[in-house]
């Protein structure tokens, strides 16, 4: 933690819990977030930092990759005051609840990042169905996309899943890797050759930490074996952190994420993934259409000889009634869980400085 330099006697001081704060606007970006505080990063010093004041009615709070104004007090500690407009933001359907209130919208995973990289291991954690949800998380936030395929040395012919997987993936470009034992990781290099930012996106135990950590050329993130019945990891990243590259660019590695609601609806901003299957609907006799029994279905003549796989189907059918169901969500707070919220903010922030 950097030591702050004495405050020029021109500066308006004033008194905030029991710190001389600054009066002075400092930009810095996050690069690590927490239950209630954050860490940013500016002209290579580190503050530990918490929101404060009319920013609790935001909508949005600070997430890792966002720059951010804030102000600084005399012993290093920083309050943020307002979060800057951001250029890309990874945003996927969320409801949060709790015992007396719910609050559904949209949650940002992370933001200002120029491309995601979609990993998944070529063991049991491969699976199409999620893939495709990545890809259309990607779409929906209209950002480039690329996709890993980690753990080549662990299945005998990897490009059958290569050409399995680009199916799906339309334009997206595919590549075959082992973070383990560098295999095929030199393509990663030219993504941050301009100081772009690049996030990891992808289950437990699909190997982004040992991407990660190949990419800083030191061990920085702990690494775990998966479970051998599964091939599921032990989430070994707790946490979003935002890393600096030793050849340039940014590099933020994320915990494996449970849910993936789509935000929007995921027709709209689907260009290959399941486009085959609108396709098909169109040229059912009806425009009713069940796609479970009804006469002259295009979908089930298609299943039926062996060019539509079941599973691709049912994950059109799953995502199709949660993008209708989250057009229905209130996505604007109401004013008594907006209270609440920010009672919870403050709750916690007391009880961390009581320990």
């Amino acid at each position: 933690m950097s030591l702050l330099k004495p405050a020029c006697s021109l500066q308006c001081r004033y008194m905030t819990e029991n710190y001389i704060v600054e009066n002075k606007k400092n930009i810095a970006r996050v690069v690590g977030e927490h239950k209630t505080t954050y860490i940013l990063r500016t002209d290579g010093c580190e503050y530990i930092a918490t929101v404060r004041g009319k920013f609790h009615l935001e909508e949005d709070f600070p997430k890792v990759g966002d720059f951010v104004e804030f102000v600084k007090s005399s012993s290093g500690q920083g309050f943020i005051e307002k979060v800057l407009p951001r250029k890309t933001k990874v945003v996927r359907d969320n409801s949060e609840r709790s015992r007396r209130f719910v609050l559904e919208r949209p949650q940002v995973i992370v933001a200002n990042v120029d491309v995601v990289f979609i990993v998944m291991g070529l063991d049991n954690d491969f699976n199409k169905s999620r893939l495709e949800r990545y890809i259309l998380l990607a779409k929906q936030s209209d950002v480039k996309a690329v996709i890993v395929l980690n753990k080549v040395d662990m299945v005998k012919d990897p490009e059958i899943y290569e050409m399995d997987v680009k199916k799906v993936s339309g334009d997206i470009p595919v590549h075959l890797v082992s973070a383990l034992s560098g295999f095929g990781m030199e393509f990663l290099l030219p993504f941050f050759s301009s100081g772009e930012t690049g996030v990891l996106l992808g289950s437990s135990g699909s190997g982004k930490s040992t991407i990660t950590n190949w990419l800083l050329g030191k061990e920085k993130q702990a690494v775990q074996n998966v479970r051998e019945n599964d091939s599921r990891g032990r989430h070994t990243t707790t946490s979003r952190e935002l890393f600096s590259l030793p050849r340039g660019g940014y590099l933020i590695d994320t915990p494996g994420m449970r849910g993936l609601g789509m935000v929007d609806d995921f027709l709209k901003v689907d260009q290959g993934v399941l486009r085959d299957i609108e396709l098909l609907i169109k040229n059912c006799i009806f425009s009713d259409c069940d796609h479970e029994k009804s006469e002259g279905c295009a979908v089930l003549d298609s299943i039926q000889k062996g060019e539509l796989e079941q599973k691709h189907f049912d994950n059109y059918q799953k995502l199709k009634k949660e993008s209708e169901q989250s057009k229905k969500k209130v996505t604007r707070e109401t004013i008594v869980n907006r209270k609440k919220r920010v009672q919870n903010i403050y709750k916690d922030r007391k009880n961390i400085d009581e320990e």
